[in-house]
């Protein structure tokens, strides 16, 4: 798998799947296309996380009726580290993610190709793309973490145990809607 040559030995690993009667063509199509934030749970979450930005900006107005994209997500600090089509995308991001705010880092490709710097945390994210053989396929997502000391690892990993159901929840939730909305174009077909 591609995420394996950026975080090979992660601090933190966090995993989930879904099986989708659909090609893997038309997952992988979806992946890229289904609003993945639209559930009102996710935009909870996300509202929350934001809430300390929103406060410090002075209370300027966050967007609303956004369509949450892996584009989308792309654009808000991830970057794509590799992409095999129809069957994988890893994208990267760095920074300090226990932090309220400033914590995310511009996106570089070539700052993943050395050490996570000390007092960063670096995260990779990948979708797998998976046909089975009864003409189902698994989509998977992987999230991997690592710090690049001691102090980050303490901070990081502080952090992880207050979000990471959270952030698991978020996660399934993206999954499902991916699944939903592949099934669908896949009845259309």
């Amino acid at each position: 798998m591609l995420i394996n040559d950026f975080a090979p030995n992660p601090d933190a690993v966090e995993t989930h799947s879904v099986v989708i009667n659909a090609s893997r063509e038309i997952v992988y199509r979806t992946l890229w296309t289904a609003d993945l934030g639209g559930a009102a749970l996710i935009k909870i979450l996300l509202a929350v996380r934001s809430l300390p930005q929103f406060i410090s900006s002075g209370f300027r107005s966050l967007p609303r009726h956004q369509k949450v994209t892996l584009q989308t997500i792309m654009n808000s600090g991830f970057g794509m580290l590799a992409e095999k089509p129809n069957q994988e995308i890893v994208p990267g991001v760095t920074g300090r993610f226990w932090r309220l705010t400033g914590n995310l880092s511009p996106f570089n490709r070539s700052d993943f190709d050395g050490p996570v710097p000390i007092g960063m945390a670096r995260g990779v994210w990948n979708f797998s793309v998976a046909e089975q053989i009864n003409g189902q396929t698994t989509l998977c997502t992987e999230t991997r973490v690592m710090c690049g000391d001691a102090a980050s690892r303490r901070k990081f990993l502080t952090y992880w145990l207050i979000v990471r159901p959270f952030s698991g929840l978020i996660r399934l939730i993206m999954l499902r809607r991916v699944r939903k909305t592949a099934e669908q174009n896949s009845f259309k077909r």
